[in-house]
Parts: C-alpha cells; structure tokens; sequence
C-alpha cells in the first residue's frame, strides 16, 4: 500500500448526513426542483451545496453553500462544509479559509480543526497540520479519527514512534478502526516487525474483509516474515477482489522465492497484461525465463524493457552476460 492510501479526510457527520439525505430526495425531484424549494432557506440550501458536492459537480456546491453563508453567516457548520467541498475540489487553500471561519465562529469546533489539519497536510504545510490535530484532540480526546490522522501525518513525514503511538491510540478508542489497523501494519512491516504486522492486518482484513489493499499490504508482511505459501493466498484474495498490476508482481515474487518460476512467469505476464510498461515485472520475467533454460524467451523481455526502462534493461543484460541469476526479489 502507498502512504497516501493511509491518509483520509474526515467529513463532519452533519455534512454526511445531509448528503445521504439529499440523495434521497434528488432521485424523486431532482437537484433543480430541490433548489426551486429551497428559495431562501439556509439549512435547505446548505444541503443543496453538498448534495451538489456529493455529484461531483464542486462549483455549483460551493456557490449554493455560499448562498447559505450569507443567509447565515454566523452558522460555524456551513463554513465547515464549504471547506470540504474546497477540499473534495483540490482548492486547498481556499478550504483552509474556511475551515479557520469555522473556528472563529467556534474556536472549540473539533471536527473543523481535524479538517483543518487534512487541508494544511495537502498544502504541504505539515506543522500546521500537527498542530491543528493536536488542537482537536485537546478539545476531543477520544476522537479516534484524529489520533488516525496524526498517525499517519507523523507517517508522511517519517516520525515512525510518533505514528505508531498515535495509531495505537485510534485503535484504543475505537476497535473497530480498520483503517488504522491498515496503517499501523504498514508501518510494522516497514520497520521490519513482520511477525507483529502480519498479527495487525489480519485483525484489518477480518474487520474490512472486502478491501483488496489489506490484503496486499498481508501479503507483503507474509513474504517479509517468509511465510511464502501465506502470501500466496493473502495476493490471490487480493486479486479476487480486484486486478492489480503491482500484486500480481509480488504474486510472482513469492512463486520465485518458493523456487516455482513457472508459476512466476504467469504472474509476471498478467501484470504486464494489466501494466504493460511495468518495468519491475518485465525484468522480474526475464530473471525467471533464465531460471528455467528460455534464454530466448528472457532476451525478447530484454528487447521490450530497452523501449521504456533502459536503465533496467541495461542492469538485465548485464545480469545475461555475466550468467547470473539475481533473486527477483532485489529490494
């Protein structure tokens, strides 16, 4: 799993509860009826903004939402889901003004400095982030969500102890938190505490059984700790969920290491089917024809890989030439 793949923005629970509400009534009347009723209503129109929002249609959200705000402009709540559309539309700056408004109207506002923290994080100002989640947590110290995203804030910026104890603290509060299980197994694996991580994302997948990055993230932690034949099976029900290059790569990792290269090869070819200038999974193909005899077979993965990766090609040929065999695992 990739380190944004740990990091969420947590959405006020107004703000999802409008928008499952909109939902229904949009199938029966449509947004623009919606907004035919809402005339001068600031509740009724600030739903609108995100039922717009929850679309996709960002523009339109922010300036229905604005119309609310003006109705209301004292309403701390509107200021804060205006910053999550900002954010939802990559308008980072502009959803860290808001989410400040927000906070002025309520300086004990723990959700809008939580959001806060995501905006400031995507803006690259990481201080600022750890900063505002700290102030969310002084208000809310049994906010689980976040104690997540100071985890995995501190993760971003390579804090591991600081990540960890801050995940911890998530899962303390809330059990149930897979997400967090998932980015404190990352970081275990990481930090090279396989047997510990493995522990940790099978209590991940057992609680997000349908999550296909759990089990990729299991698999690795498998392969780590050499639990080979475990590995095998946490890629492939990665793969039953979902088709990914990168698995079906390490998919062929664990056959090579369990000397089955035959195996490896159909692995390898179906990453490059789903990935065709994966240059990892080309050079791990010819590493593994050579395994098996197909000197031929590993030359035209040579010829392919010059196309795109000519470094790697060049570090393959060399491999060929001396008649070594390099584990594919290299990492």
């Amino acid at each position: 799993m990739s380190k944004k793949d740990a990091c969420r923005i947590a959405v006020a629970a107004f703000a999802i509860t409008a928008v499952m509400w909109l939902g229904a009534t949009a199938k029966a009347q449509g947004l623009k009826s919606v907004a035919d009723d809402c005339a001068q209503k600031a509740e009724c129109l600030h739903d609108l903004g995100l039922g717009y929002a929850d679309q996709g249609r960002y523009e339109e959200g922010i300036k229905i939402i604005k119309k609310a705000i003006q109705l209301a402009p004292n309403d701390a709540r509107f200021y804060n889901d205006l910053g999550f559309v900002y954010y939802s539309s990559r308008r980072h700056g502009e959803a860290v003004a808001s989410y400040l408004d927000a906070i002025r109207l309520r300086s004990d506002y723990a959700v809008a400095w939580n959001n806060l923290s995501m905006a400031y994080s995507a803006s690259g100002d990481i201080e600022s982030a750890v900063k505002a989640l700290r102030q969310a947590l002084i208000i809310r110290p049994d906010y689980s969500r976040a104690f997540y995203n100071l985890g995995t804030t501190y993760y971003k910026i390579g804090q591991t102890a600081q990540a960890v104890e801050a995940l911890r603290n998530a899962i303390g509060l809330d059990p149930l938190f897979a997400d967090a299980y998932l980015s404190l197994g990352i970081i275990q694996t990481e930090s090279g505490d396989y047997a510990h991580a493995a522990e940790t994302l099978k209590q991940a997948a057992a609680l997000k059984p349908g999550s296909p990055t759990i089990y990729r993230s299991l698999g690795l932690a498998y392969q780590k700790a050499d639990r080979l034949l475990d590995a095998i099976e946490a890629y492939r029900k990665a793969l039953s969920i979902n088709q990914d290059a990168e698995v079906y790569n390490n998919l062929g990792v664990a056959y090579d290491l369990l000397d089955r290269p035959r195996a490896a090869v159909e692995s390898y070819r179906q990453a490059i089917d789903l990935k065709p200038n994966y240059g990892e999974a080309y050079y791990n193909l010819a590493i593994a024809h050579l395994r098996i005899g197909e000197k031929e077979k590993a030359l035209a993965q040579y010829a392919a890989l010059k196309k795109f990766a000519p470094d790697l090609a060049e570090v393959l040929f060399g491999v060929m030439c001396q008649d070594k065999i390099l584990n594919a695992a290299r990492k």
